[in-house]
């Protein structure tokens, strides 16, 4: 049976904190992605994710918490401390930064589907909204089928539109309406909130459509 390291918790002084010089994880700055990502991470959720140092407080893991933590001007924080040999210490760097478990894609969509529909911000998840949008697709998209809906044979019909019209198209929907009204944006949403609005009304615009004129110019 393997020996377990000791191990104790203690509240430390960042500026005693040693990072490893062989620490193989690249340095964060302010603007970096990942910095940004850690940094409203801890805004959010406070020091939540010890940092582990060895009994000389050689940084084992941690590295871009510690560099973070500094810039919101931290002074202590509790920290891991284990009694490692070098070669252990140097080990546990590269396992810390390299062993991950595999997400169970079903869960983990349905998870991201429930913060989004509670109108939490993703982005704390430390997920790209193009990788959330990978994973919520490729879960809840993949057993969508064909109907028998003929688009060749409507697309010969006339195409009318009236305002309040809305159309679901999968999981967005389109509305014809005014966008300066609030009325047209309940309609559309229901109990939801849209995160960000962006339009561009033609009033007052002198524009001519060969298709015909828009409403009110």
């Amino acid at each position: 049976m393997t020996t377990q390291p000791k191990m104790e918790i203690k509240e430390l002084p960042l500026s005693d904190l040693k990072p490893a010089s062989y620490n193989p994880r690249k340095k964060l700055k302010k603007g970096d992605k990942e910095y940004e990502k850690i940094k409203q991470s801890l805004l959010k959720f406070g020091y939540v994710d010890p940092i582990i140092v060895n009994e000389d407080l050689t940084v084992i893991g941690g590295h871009q918490r510690l560099t973070v933590l500094k810039d919101l001007k931290y002074e202590t924080a509790k920290c891991v401390i284990v009694s490692l040999s070098k070669e252990d210490e140097k080990a546990l760097n590269i396992a810390l930064n390299k062993i991950t478990g595999q997400w169970d894609d079903q869960l983990l969509a349905d998870l991201l589907l429930d913060l989004q529909e509670s109108d939490f911000n993703l982005d704390l998840t430390g997920f790209e909204p193009p990788e959330i949008d990978d994973i919520l697709s490729n879960v809840h998209d993949k057993d969508l089928t064909e109907d028998d809906f003929d688009v060749e044979e409507e697309l010969k019909k006339p195409t009318v539109a009236r305002r309040g019209d809305i159309w679901q198209l999968g999981k967005h929907r389109v509305i014809c309406g005014d966008s300066t009204k609030a009325e047209t944006y309940d309609q559309l949403l229901g109990d939801k909130k849209a995160n960000l609005v962006v339009t561009d009304p033609p009033y007052n615009v002198n524009v001519e459509e060969t298709a015909g004129k828009i409403l009110n110019d």
